[in-house]
């Protein structure tokens, strides 16, 4: 009986740590007529290094998916809007041609860190049991971008990710690729 009550109050420690890791998108329900054939498509990412790692992380696996819809795909880091006129960088990068524009603007972008306390009872070589205490560190990503695809200057798709993530977790971009490129096929914007 103990035990079991140990292991729930364990489990009350562990439910906020994996209630923290989500992927939400939220798009403009605007389901187009008839379903885009691109050929093309340029990926952007703009805003600071934790923003351009998780850019750099999500376009690969873009890439890789729309590659196997017959999609060619190219990706441009655009630079820190803080820093640079990424609006510029933008008109450089669209010199490669293209059908349309992924493009990712970050709103916020940070980092936050959660304790999990373990105090599970160990039994000792002596037969007693005791409770010792550790704890682990967990970072998790949080980013908020909106993206868009354009073709010219017509917006033809749009919607808001928000993630929150666990730091150095790279299978994670799988998903939020899965999320994105299945909300473009609803409404298609891409072929089911």
């Amino acid at each position: 009986m103990r035990a079991l009550l140990l292991s729930l109050v364990a489990g009350l420690f562990l439910l906020p740590v994996h209630a923290q890791k989500k992927i939400t998108l939220r798009s403009v329900d605007k389901k187009l007529d008839s379903v885009k054939h691109y050929q093309k498509i340029l990926i952007v990412g703009e805003g600071g290094m934790q923003a351009r790692m998780y850019m750099d992380n999500l376009s690969a696996e873009l890439i890789k998916a729309l590659k196997s819809q017959n999609i060619e795909c190219k990706y441009e880091y655009l630079g820190d809007q803080h820093k640079v006129d990424t609006d510029i960088t933008l008109k450089k990068a669209a010199s490669w041609p293209h059908d349309a524009v992924l493009r990712f603007s970050p709103l916020t972008a940070f980092e936050r860190s959660q304790v999990h306390v373990n105090n599970a009872p160990v039994m000792g070589s002596n037969g007693t049991s005791y409770v010792p205490v550790t704890s682990e560190m967990q970072q998790f990503l949080v980013n908020d971008f909106d993206i868009t695809l354009n073709e010219g200057t017509e917006t033809i798709w749009s919607a808001r990710l928000l993630t929150v993530i666990e730091f150095g977790k790279l299978t994670v971009y799988r998903r939020i690729r899965k999320v994105i490129l299945d909300d473009m096929e609803k409404q298609n914007v891409l072929p089911h």
